[in-house]
């Protein structure tokens, strides 16, 4: 029993977007984990500051922590879920681009992963209407 070509072809592009799925909750998991402890140990620091400058630099410190680092974490988490349930393909199009996007600023497993994904999005694509076709998932 042999399987078409473009059906090989989408196995490996099915299998790369849950992997990039896994990675992303991975690494989300870790960044949150993270930036968390950074803001935790800002307001440890800024309720200890004996002056007013110390609690307005830490209190900055923990909102550029929470929305630099710590929200698009719980992203690659959200995108991490939806990519490994294999979205129809615009939706994990943009997902990967949103990945990659986030993958520049701060991870660059992230970053390669989202590359070498959206270099099979086309194979992603073409076998995806026949897999829903014929499997019905």
């Amino acid at each position: 029993m042999s399987e078409s070509f473009e059906t090989i072809l989408y196995n490996r592009s099915a299998a790369t977007t849950r992997v990039h799925g896994i990675l992303a909750i991975i690494f989300g998991g870790i960044g949150v984990l993270l930036g968390v402890l950074f803001m935790f140990l800002f307001l440890i620091a800024g309720s200890v500051a004996l002056n007013l400058e110390d609690v307005v630099s830490s209190v900055a410190l923990f909102i550029f922590t929470l929305v630099l680092f710590v929200i698009p974490h719980i992203y690659l988490i959200i995108a991490g879920v939806h990519l490994v349930k294999e979205p129809a393909p615009k939706v994990a199009r943009t997902l990967i681009i949103i990945n990659l996007i986030i993958g520049v600023l701060s991870n660059l497993v992230i970053l390669v992963i989202s590359i070498v994904n959206l270099i099979q999005m086309s194979d992603y694509e073409r076998g995806y209407t026949q897999h829903k076709r014929t499997h019905g998932k």
